[in-house]
């Protein structure tokens, strides 16, 4: 598994992606609706460093859940292979 710490890779599609046909992400439009004092250039990098930081953070968790999901996945197999001793165990002194 990749480490929490890792970089995450930039994404760089040489065609649109199927996962994400969406100009802008939903929670990102009704902030560009707003009215502002500041230049649309500036409004515009606020707005790709945000949706780049809220993929980062999903990138993050999305390592988190999977380290998890291996985590018990391994636990299981553990008491799997504790339960099979026992029995084989027990059919012994049977």
């Amino acid at each position: 598994l990749v480490p929490l710490d890792a970089p995450t890779q930039p994404r760089n599609y040489l065609t649109p992606s199927t996962t994400s046909r969406k100009e802008l992400p939903s929670a990102f439009l009704a902030r560009t609706s707003r009215k502002r004092a500041v230049s649309v250039v500036d409004e515009e990098e606020d707005l790709v460093a945000a949706i780049e930081t809220k993929r980062r953070q999903n990138t993050i968790a999305a390592r988190r859940s999977r380290q998890r999901k291996l985590e018990h996945t391994r636990q299981l197999e553990q008491e799997n292979e504790e339960l099979q001793a026992q029995v084989a165990m027990w059919k012994e002194r049977a």
